[in-house]
């Protein structure tokens, strides 16, 4: 398919990635769910919820450039395979578990996949996009996953509490064995022709380095990725369930419609967000977004009441669809198509540094200080990300582009 025929047509000419991309949110939101509560209902403390996540992040740094390495030597669609064979297997190996060290070190296995996943599946995206409409084709793509994270915590919380929380784990495992047959029957090898010959030019440069980080914009892109997850990690899959359940003692089921609502508004606000990116440049997108992840910490120290929570889920839910999609667009931009791989990989490096900070510490301030002081030291975070992005990183799309800045 052309390029102009992919801009007209992006939901149709890739509707088998963008399935794909609904079923792993179905799964994982579901996951989100039942992962805080289940550590949270054998051990009884909030701060190993923290530990659980942030050790989850750790498999994600370090499997992420060697995934991307791998794209750009191996190919893109055998690393996409392998995402979700190794995420379903620690599922199913969840579903039988029955105490926090078991849960644990499948979970922390299951991110290699999470991880392999996430970046294989960015590359392939970069490949088939271009900088004038790629901003709408990851909001699709975020559309896709948001409407699976719709879903998969809705149902997830009836499943927990009709038949136990072990139930959302094979519910995971269940999503991941239809991606891979997705993948295998109907998902194409994209890489470039630079890299598709053994004795290609591109294939021969491809190598893992820490390259990009010489280039400021990426480097201050790299900082607010790892700002957002560290709010996103922190924040909504950390303490919005568990200041629920522990502050508002509300059953699994209502806490499955919080973060169910959450998605919604991702859901929803990710297409303006990507048309928004897509006109007017990245930084009018991701800057707001990080101010609108402060303005839900902050709301969360106003007061222990549900209608509070249900604000900072609207906040929460828009600011994950502006930072989510805009921070990978802005990585996509700068890489060169021979080193898509690399930078792809660095740019989940980034996010996983957030995602192992964002709920050690957050959970730490929530567990030995106060509640509010995890929220506010998120905000401060969030405000000095946006402020770096706004000063010190070079426009990449939008209108910037066009005038050649």
């Amino acid at each position: 398919m052309s390029a102009p025929g992919r801009r007209k047509h992006p939901a149709l000419t890739h509707a088998p990635i963008f399935f794909s991309f609904f079923t792993w949110g179905f799964g994982t939101g579901a996951q989100n769910l039942g992962r805080p509560l289940f550590v949270l209902a054998v051990t009884g403390n909030v701060f190993l919820v923290g530990v659980m996540l942030a050790a989850n992040a750790v498999p994600r740094a370090f499997t992420g450039p060697i995934t991307g390495f791998l794209t750009d030597r191996l190919g893109r669609k055998p690393m996409v395979l392998m995402g979700p064979i190794v995420r379903g297997v620690t599922n199913v190996g969840q579903y039988f578990a029955d105490d926090f060290v078991t849960f644990f070190v499948l979970e922390v296995i299951g991110q290699i996949g999470v991880a392999m996943w996430a970046t294989s599946s960015n590359v392939l995206l970069s490949d088939v996009t271009t900088i004038e409409s790629r901003g709408r084709v990851l909001a699709l793509r975020n559309m896709a996953t948001r409407l699976g994270f719709v879903a998969g915590p809705a149902l997830g919380g009836v499943l927990a509490a009709t038949y136990g929380l072990e139930s959302v784990f094979l519910l995971n495992g269940v999503s991941k064995v239809v991606i891979v047959v997705v993948v295998l029957t109907m998902v194409k090898e994209t890489r470039p022709e630079e890299l598709a010959a053994p004795d290609a030019p591109g294939r021969q440069r491809a190598r893992l380095s820490f390259e990009p980080f010489r280039n400021r914009t990426f480097a201050v892109v790299a900082m607010a990725t790892a700002v957002f997850s560290m709010a996103n990690a922190g924040i909504v899959q950390t303490l919005l369930p568990v200041h629920a359940v522990d502050a508002l003692n509300l059953d699994e089921a209502v806490v499955g419609f919080l973060i169910s609502l959450t998605s919604a508004l991702a859901f929803l606000w990710a297409f303006p967000n990507g048309m928004i990116a897509d006109r007017f440049g990245r930084k009018w997108s991701l800057g707001p977004g990080l101010l609108l992840m402060a303005a839900a910490a902050v709301a969360l120290t106003v007061g222990d009441v549900y209608a509070v929570l249900l604000v900072a889920a609207v906040f929460l839910g828009m600011g994950e669809a502006a930072g989510m999609g805009t921070s990978q667009t802005f990585a996509m931009d700068l890489a060169p198509p021979e080193k898509r791989g690399m930078y792809m990989g660095l740019s989940m490096l980034a996010n996983s540094v957030g995602a192992t900070a964002g709920p050690l510490l957050l959970a730490a301030l929530y567990h030995f200080v106060l509640p509010d002081v995890s929220f506010f030291t998120m905000t401060a975070l969030l405000l000095l990300a946006t402020l770096m992005l706004a000063l010190l990183a070079r426009e990449t799309g939008g209108r910037a582009r066009l005038r050649g800045e």
